[in-house]
């Protein structure tokens, strides 16, 4: 919107007529001349058409808002009868009565009015000198320029709302174009209540309560508006769902602290609501494209198929993945059977959506790939899949995490290692392939027994440096790593055992006082021993 449209647009609440109602019918139309007798505190009562009855049978004649103008002449003077209609009219749905006095009535019964009073129903006694006719011409063409006035003003929030679509980034925009319209802080949420974007600056924000977002998403399911309120909290709003091919995807809110929200600000709500599906859709249909494009690079890292050349370099980039950093191939298993249902592809597309906020909120690349009921990925080694799986898990599905890889051929071996530990993961359950790799040596596995030996001889160096380590190695088993035996085996001063202990720790990364490093040290001294030998 222009700012001219801007300030136009903000004028419409201050511009809107005033509403149909007794109230206002009694200062801009012949209704000023009645006097309220009962039910005073219902004059806001929707005055929808003024209708004169002078008929033994009232109730027949009369529909819901409807203002019955009456000489009284058929009034009932029994109080029981006149219980029973004042009763009947009520549950009609009458705006209320008016009366002309004095003629055939003085003014209205005492039980009429005690009846009246007690059920809050309006009751207004006009002086008898004041046509029916000039009241019903006055107030029916009062009636019509409202409504004609509010199509001419709702014609307006349509134009407005539908320029302000053509000219959205985002949420916010609508929700501040909207904000405009109505002079109310009006804002997005997703469905579990995250913020999209809203008029308010961000110190401001007030996110519905849980009890409200609860209702607004079971009013998701059939699309309806609806006020909602907690009066714990002290917060009114109204809840208006935004669905995407009649799937709930967002709901948008409207503050009504000050004043419940009207039948045209409503619309205004319906109407933005569905631009926003709109925007929605199309965002969707946007991120549809580049996830596809995601997926396929992050199947060709995991399936060995990436080749360096220029151009996949320069689209890896774009990607997030730098060919010289160090990451973990990550994979969630979702506990749906396949191939997915309907339900297990939106549970699959929520996982999804999850993961990726996660990484979003740490700088990470969006790294991810979906199979059947799997989501892999790839996660920097600086960033923790202890928290991740903290954070995330939810004890329905099953994480795997490979051995550090770096470089496109490591990659590939990563998610071999995740294959591996998937088949046999039980939902809740995590498995790491650095925890569970000495177990595969023990179980004869050659592969995890190469790997496994091959970590070991790169941090012992080469050379004469080696050789001392191994050395040192073989009396620290020897002895059952007691120091003062190994130094007297080795021939060297404690102090000089102490050294090599402390460099022999930083080139392994481990704690050589850990039992469980002792013995996994041991049994790899000895299988290198065997294949020197």
């Amino acid at each position: 919107m222009t700012a001219s449209d801007g300030h136009a647009a903000g004028r419409l609440a201050s511009e809107l007529p005033a509403a149909l109602d007794l109230a206002t019918a009694m200062v801009e139309t012949p209704l000023r001349h009645a006097r309220v007798v009962a039910g005073a505190g219902s004059l806001s009562r929707p005055l929808r058409w003024v209708h004169m009855v002078d008929h033994p049978d009232i109730v027949a004649w009369v529909q819901p808002g409807q203002l019955l103008l009456t000489t009284g002449y058929h009034w009932p003077d029994d109080p029981s009868a006149e219980r029973s209609l004042i009763e009947a009219l009520v549950e009609r749905g009458l705006a209320g009565v008016a009366l002309a006095v004095p003629r055939f009535l003085d003014a209205f019964p005492e039980t009429s009015r005690r009846v009246a009073q007690t059920l809050d129903f309006p009751l207004l006694e006009i002086p008898w000198e004041v046509p029916f006719s000039q009241i019903t011409e006055e107030v029916h063409a009062w009636l019509i320029a409202r409504q004609g006035q509010l199509i001419a003003k709702a014609e307006r929030i349509h134009r407005d709302l539908t320029r302000s679509a053509l000219t959205a980034r985002n949420l916010g925009d609508i929700a501040v174009a909207l904000s405009d319209l109505l002079s109310r802080a009006v804002f997005f949420t997703g469905l579990e209540g995250e913020w999209l974007g809203g008029s308010l600056a961000a110190g401001e924000r007030y996110p519905p309560v849980s009890s409200m977002l609860l209702e607004a998403q079971r009013l998701a399911s059939d699309g309806t508006a609806r006020s909602l309120h907690d009066e714990n909290a002290g917060a009114a709003l109204l809840a208006c769902p935004v669905r995407v091919r009649e799937t709930p995807a967002a709901t948008l809110w409207i503050d009504e602290s000050a004043s419940r929200v009207s039948e045209l600000e409503r619309r205004a709500a319906e109407q933005a609501a569905l631009i926003s599906a709109l925007h929605l859709s199309h965002q969707q249909a946007l991120q549809a494209q580049e996830i596809r494009l995601g997926y396929a690079f992050v199947d060709s890292l995991l399936e060995g198929r990436f080749e360096a050349t220029p151009a996949a370099l320069e689209r890896a980039a774009l990607q997030g993945w730098e060919p010289e950093a160090h990451y973990r191939v990550c994979a969630i298993l979702l506990d749906e059977p396949v191939p997915l249902s309907r339900e297990g592809l939106a549970h699959r597309e929520r996982w999804e959506q999850r993961l990726g906020r996660w990484l979003k909120a740490r700088g990470q690349p969006r790294l991810i790939s979906v199979s059947l009921n799997q989501l892999l990925f790839l996660l920097r080694v600086e960033v923790s899949t202890d928290t991740l799986w903290q954070q995330l898990g939810d004890g329905e599905v099953a994480m795997a995490v490979s051995r550090e890889v770096a470089g496109a051929e490591a990659i590939a071996r990563g998610a071999g290692d995740v294959a591996r530990l998937l088949v046999s993961l039980e939902p809740g359950e995590r498995r790491d392939f650095e925890t569970l790799l000495f177990d595969r040596v023990l179980a004869g596995d050659a592969e995890a027994r190469q790997l496994f030996l091959a970590r070991v001889s790169e941090a012992l160096g080469q050379g004469e440096r080696r050789e001392t380590a191994l050395a040192t190695l073989q009396a620290l088993g020897a002895s059952g790593f007691q120091l003062a035996q190994t130094a007297r085996t080795l021939d060297i001063h404690i102090s000089t055992l102490r050294y090599r202990l402390e460099r022999l720790e930083r080139a392994l990364k481990r704690d050589l006082t850990d039992p469980e490093t002792r013995l996994q040290l041991q049994i790899a001294v000895r299988l290198l021993d065997e294949r020197a030998g």
